[in-house]
C-alpha cells in the first residue's frame, strides 16, 4: 500500500493498535507522527495518553520494524476524526 505524507493511518502489531499521521517507511521500518495507542475499555474504544503503559506521553514521532507489523492500513474516518481532535484539540463537526 502506498501512503502520502500526513494520511492518517492504523498500524497494527501483536502489542496493539496506533493510530498517527504517515511520515515515511524504508524497506525494515514504518513511521507515524502524533501516534496515539488504541485502547477499550468500559466506555467504548478511546486512545492511550501514551504509546504504551510506562512510555512518555504526547510523544512525537514513532517508529516502527516492519518484522513487528502484522499489517498497516488507512484509518476509518470515523476513528480518523477522533485522532484529530485528539491531537489538535480542534472538534470538528
Amino acid at each position: 500500500m502506498s501512503y502520502s505524507k500526513d494520511d492518517v493511518v492504523s498500524v497494527i502489531t501483536n502489542a496493539g493498535e496506533y493510530v498517527g499521521r504517515f511520515k515515511d517507511e524504508s524497506t525494515s521500518t514504518f513511521t507515524i507522527t502524533k501516534p496515539r495507542m488504541l485502547i477499550s475499555g468500559e466506555g467504548g474504544v478511546g486512545f492511550a495518553r501514551g504509546i504504551c503503559v510506562t512510555g512518555k506521553e504526547d510523544v512525537d514521532e514513532l517508529t516502527f520494524f516492519k518484522t513487528g507489523i502484522v499489517f498497516t492500513t488507512y484509518t476509518s474516518d470515523i476513528v480518523e476524526k477522533a485522532f484529530v481532535e485528539c491531537v489538535s484539540g480542534i472538534v470538528l463537526q
